[in-house]
C-alpha cells in the first residue's frame, strides 16, 4: 500500500471519530435540553439535525483543504 493512500485511510478514520465524538455529544446535548427545558420535540429535532449538518460540513471543509 502507498504511503499517500495510507495515509489517506487514516485520516478518514480519524475524521469519522471525530464524526463519532461529535453525534455522541450532540446527543448528550439535546438530552439535556429535554430534560431541563421541556422544548417541543421539533425544536430538538431541528438542534440535532443543523449540529450534525453544521459539523459534516467542517469535516467536508477540512477534507478539500487536505
Amino acid at each position: 500500500m502507498k504511503n499517500k493512500t495510507k495515509e489517506n485511510i487514516l485520516n478518514n478514520m480519524s475524521l469519522a471519530m471525530v464524526r463519532n465524538i461529535a453525534y455522541s455529544q450532540i446527543n448528550k446535548i439535546n438530552k439535556k435540553i429535554k430534560e431541563e427545558i421541556e422544548v417541543d420535540s421539533t425544536l430538538t429535532k431541528m438542534i440535532d439535525i443543523n449540529m450534525k449538518n453544521a459539523i459534516n460540513k467542517i469535516i467536508n471543509n477540512y477534507k478539500q483543504q487536505h
